[in-house]
């Protein structure tokens, strides 16, 4: 009996594989957690990456076309590789110009996606002299990843826009015009169209 008891207080066999059965679902959601996060920061990564090499490239031009922000935004596909971006990619490109009294005015505005997100022109304020302008691309990308679909979880949003200032030229054209109303800038930033400081702006421009 002694030794039957012996026997019995140095048996562990079964004890690994209960503290496994226990361990293992927790081990398994911080595992599939570390995953997601992976794919979430790739995704975000890839995102800016594109936004900014968007603003860069556009602002090195001193004239574009329709056909440019078109292509940009069909490259997406070829740095932004963390799913389709078929309906979940929305980019906008802006040319902002300052007004004599220093007060931002939208001067053009192309969209590639579906409806463009609004944005606040005074955002730009401060941003150049009067008869400069920059040069603003923002983009809105939705993303979810395997895992997500998988558990249902929630879809990544993220929306950000940058600025950049033209690299040779104060005002860059777009199918010829420096401003979709027509209107003539002089040095100072004095135009022909009427004033729309702080309002938000809203709406595609139509190529």
């Amino acid at each position: 009996m002694a030794g039957g008891r012996n026997l019995l207080t140095r048996d562990t066999r079964g004890v690994a594989a209960l503290e496994f059965a226990l361990i293992a679902p927790i081990l398994g959601v911080m595992i599939y957690g570390l995953i997601e996060m992976t794919l979430r920061f790739r995704a975000a990564d890839e995102y800016q990456r594109y936004l900014q090499q968007a603003g860069d490239y556009l602002s090195r031009e001193d004239e574009l076309f329709s056909s440019d922000i078109d292509e940009i935004y069909a490259v997406a596909s070829q740095m932004i590789r963390s799913g389709s971006l078929s309906g979940n990619l929305h980019l906008d490109v802006s040319s902002i110009g300052f007004k004599s009294d220093g007060a931002p005015e939208l001067l053009w505005r192309r969209h590639r996606g579906d409806t463009p997100p609004s944005f606040n022109i005074s955002d730009a304020a401060g941003l150049g002299a009067p008869g400069e302008s920059v040069i603003r691309v923002s983009a809105r990308f939705s993303y979810e990843t395997p895992i997500s679909q998988i558990i249902g979880a929630g879809r990544m949003n993220i929306d950000d826009a940058v600025y950049f200032r033209p690299r040779v030229t104060r005002l860059i054209a777009i199918d010829g015009q420096i401003h979709d109303d027509g209107a003539d800038w002089v040095n100072d930033g004095d135009s022909t169209v009427g004033e729309n400081n702080g309002e938000e702006a809203v709406g595609e421009v139509e190529p």
